[in-house]
């Protein structure tokens, strides 16, 4: 089978879309499917990892974001994965032929031309999607996509100890406010912890993150290929409500999230209607004492740490690609009757 996965990254969306559809596209690979990625993407990391001869997928790189093109051979299945991707856009794939899945967060389109649409957050079944009758929807963190080097990862149960030494603060790809530089000073003065801080390739603040002056000893990564492996060895985490939560539910690592886009607000809301992490609202507006305390109400209470890993790794399994492969097949038995 075909498919051509349509997302992009850039610091305006962030990287959650396209590396989700890494995801996708990975266990698409595994079906032995043909799986070709066009993108607009300002992350030189990313698109290194496109390329790289062990995904094995063809990559058309675009030149700008309002480029809504896809590739000029047909396909069986189309994917799309992006809020600059309007109902004329999935339209114009389903009159090409193809049979499309819209990966979408928010179901802010008038109408949704798709033969399957997924929304793999909490909050997707506060949602109202506008469809055709026969459209499959996807809905609920029993579909997250999680890339390969978390699969790896699956069905190993966090270790929660007394000590929590381990700190990771990653805010996602872009970041191009720098929260990080924010999120780092408040917890500069905590003693007794490890700070690991992961950035995206391409941020241009490394420097004055760098530069900040803390009393634990920090370690600045960019490029991390195993962020799986990473966030095994952390004992705790800050970070935004996008991609990157799900893999720290996945992985077990208790969580104090902020929000810094409103598509996240819509996420972290889900997540507090389960109390899955610590919520310190947006980042923009939080003071350093507020992100401090609530890294420290994690770090000094064991119980709290247990519950949110366990419920965590409850919540999501690891079979979400499994499942969204098994709901386009179905499709295509329907299809072809």
């Amino acid at each position: 089978m075909d498919v051509v996965i349509r997302a992009d990254a850039y610091p305006e969306i962030g990287t959650g879309h396209l590396m989700r559809c890494l995801a996708l596209g990975q266990a698409f690979r595994e079906c032995g499917w043909r799986v070709s990625f066009t993108t607009y993407c300002q992350s030189r990391g990313l698109i290194e990892r496109l390329l790289a001869p062990q995904e094995g997928f063809d990559v058309r790189l675009l030149t700008c974001a309002a480029d809504t093109v896809v590739q000029p051979y047909s396909t069986s299945w189309a994917v799309a994965d992006g809020v600059a991707f309007d109902s004329r856009f999935h339209k114009s794939l389903k009159d090409a032929g193809s049979k499309v899945l819209i990966i979408d967060d928010m179901a802010a389109l008038d109408f949704y031309y798709g033969d399957i649409v997924l929304n793999q957050n909490l909050h997707a079944h506060g949602l109202t999607y506008n469809h055709a009758p026969g459209t499959k929807l996807l809905l609920g963190t029993q579909f997250i996509l999680l890339r390969r080097e978390f699969i790896r990862h699956r069905g190993i149960e966090k270790t929660i100890t007394e000590a929590c030494a381990n700190v990771l603060l990653t805010l996602g790809g872009a970041d191009r406010d720098n929260f990080t530089l924010k999120v780092l000073t408040a917890i500069k003065d905590l003693k007794a912890i490890r700070i690991t801080v992961v950035v995206g390739a391409g941020n241009p603040n490394i420097e004055s993150i760098k530069a900040v002056k803390t009393a634990s000893p920090v370690t600045i990564l960019q490029n991390v290929t195993d962020m799986a492996s990473l966030m095994a060895s952390q004992d705790a985490a800050i970070t935004s409500g996008g991609t990157t939560v799900w893999e720290l539910a996945f992985m077990g690592v208790p969580s104090v999230v902020g929000r810094i886009t409103p598509i996240e607000d819509f996420l972290v809301s889900g997540l507090n209607s389960l109390g899955l992490f610590i919520d310190t609202g947006w980042f923009k507006t939080a003071t350093e004492d507020e992100i401090r305390g609530n890294l420290l109400k994690l770090v000094t209470n064991v119980k709290l740490r247990k519950t949110q890993s366990a419920l965590a790794q409850r919540l999501v399994d690891g079979f979400g690609s499994h499942r969204v492969i098994q709901a386009m097949e179905a499709v295509e038995i329907i299809r072809g009757m």
